[in-house]
């Protein structure tokens, strides 16, 4: 009985592991897999940001690319900066940080 309940445990664990070094797996794929810039570059410089003064707090960039990089709405993001798609901006997970931004 030991046995059988050490082997789940075991089980388990690799399953845990299995899904994290996929999910890690996918998520450098997706940060690598595209030499352009980040749209988040762009929505600063349409909002009249200048990434220079928004370096004085590196910590806040630096999750806010991070969230460009790992959006889903990255490539339609990208094309709505280009003028290639018309119609509403896309929802944006750093719009807080950029609202913030521009009241600063």
């Amino acid at each position: 009985m030991d046995t059988l309940v050490i082997f789940t445990v075991a089980a388990a664990w690799a399953a845990i592991l299995a899904v994290i070094a996929w999910g890690a797996v996918t998520s450098w794929r997706r940060v690598m897999s595209s030499g352009d810039t980040l749209p988040i570059f762009g929505m600063l410089e349409r909002r009249g940001l200048v990434i220079q003064r928004l370096e004085r707090s590196p910590d806040t960039l630096y999750a806010a690319v991070r969230r460009c990089t790992m959006c889903r709405e990255r490539t339609y993001c990208t094309d709505w900066l280009a003028g290639s798609v018309k119609g509403r901006a896309p929802a944006c997970p750093n719009a807080d940080y950029m609202d913030g931004a521009s009241r600063a």
